[in-house]
């Protein structure tokens, strides 16, 4: 046998009813018109992970033969790359569970808003929603007007949690960045399809965060 193992008794089942996927936030609906809310999109935004869906790390933005420095903002620990879209810059402050919000033009925060764990990726901005997963096993969407939680959706079948690098995490966090591809967020909760019954994949409405279909990886 290899790799790691470990016995213990059989697990029972647990006898309760589920607890909701999906719970509204305070902007649920609210943001009638998304893509009103980030103006003047540029096709030379960087909207989430390595700037599009394929994951290219490219772009045909111009650049001048020389740069300079135009702000600096300091926003401590670690933080993941950032994502650029209709005058603001996102990033995550991954082990203090920040999302900031700046502004492009001087650097000056916006808005800033906590999740329940590590956000170890870039988020997403999508028709001025920003949307990304959470170590806790949740999937979160914000206005990105001003970071309003628009809702929340639980991608783990259940909320178990274990301890993972001193912090407090679900046996089923959603590592990586959203991916929005043909108008649908796609997320991934787990860490092995071999571990906890698989790896848990859903595919959600960015608008509702209602659940439109799901698999899971085993």
């Amino acid at each position: 046998l290899r790799g790691f193992w470990a016995a213990a008794p059989q697990r029972k089942p647990i006898q309760q009813p589920p607890a909701p996927q999906l719970q509204k936030g305070p902007a649920y609906e609210k943001v009638s018109n998304p893509k009103s809310q980030i103006p003047n999109p540029k096709s030379d935004d960087w909207p989430t992970y390595r700037g599009d869906t394929l994951r290219s790390g490219s772009t045909t933005a111009k650049l001048p033969a020389a740069l300079k420095n135009a702000w600096r903002a300091e926003i401590g620990g670690h933080i993941t790359p950032p994502v650029v879209a209709g005058g603001l810059v996102i990033v995550a402050s991954i082990d203090t569970h920040r999302v900031i919000a700046l502004s492009a033009d001087d650097g000056k925060q916006k808005w800033t808003y906590s999740a329940g764990g590590r956000v170890d990726s870039p988020p997403t901005i999508y028709n001025g929603l920003v949307l990304f997963g959470s170590v806790d096993g949740w999937v979160y969407c914000l206005s990105a007007a001003d970071g309003q939680e628009v809702w929340r959706f639980r991608v783990a079948p259940r909320d178990r949690r274990t301890i993972a690098l001193d912090q407090i995490e679900s046996v089923w966090p959603v590592h990586g960045n959203i991916l929005i591809e043909g108008g649908l967020a796609y997320a991934a909760a787990g860490r092995s399809s071999y571990l906890d019954g698989g790896i848990y994949m859903v595919a959600l409405d960015p608008a509702t965060g209602k659940k439109v279909h799901e698999s899971i990886v085993r």
